[in-house]
């Protein structure tokens, strides 16, 4: 995952819901892109995400994807990020 659009603009993130992929925002994201750094994701099962990651204790509920965006939040440094979500 690489962020595209301004490096130096406030970040948004863009998670997809259940049954997508990143895909899903093809048509919505470049729309921000002159004005923010864009993030965007598989969730863990979806996508390219790599399957072997998925651990039914982990993600049988939202938690576990809800704790994979902090994650991402952090690796990224971001601050003052803005979360794009579909569920």
């Amino acid at each position: 995952m690489t962020p595209t659009g301004r490096a130096d603009a406030r970040a948004m993130v863009f998670a997809h819901g259940f049954g997508c992929d990143q895909n899903m925002w093809r048509l919505v994201a470049p729309a921000f892109a002159e004005d923010h750094q864009l993030v965007l994701f598989d969730h863990v099962g979806a996508g390219g995400s790599d399957l072997s990651a998925w651990d039914r204790e982990r993600y049988d509920c939202l938690d576990g994807y809800a704790d994979d965006v902090l994650q991402i939040a952090d690796e990224l440094d971001l601050t003052d990020a803005v979360l794009v979500g579909h569920w």
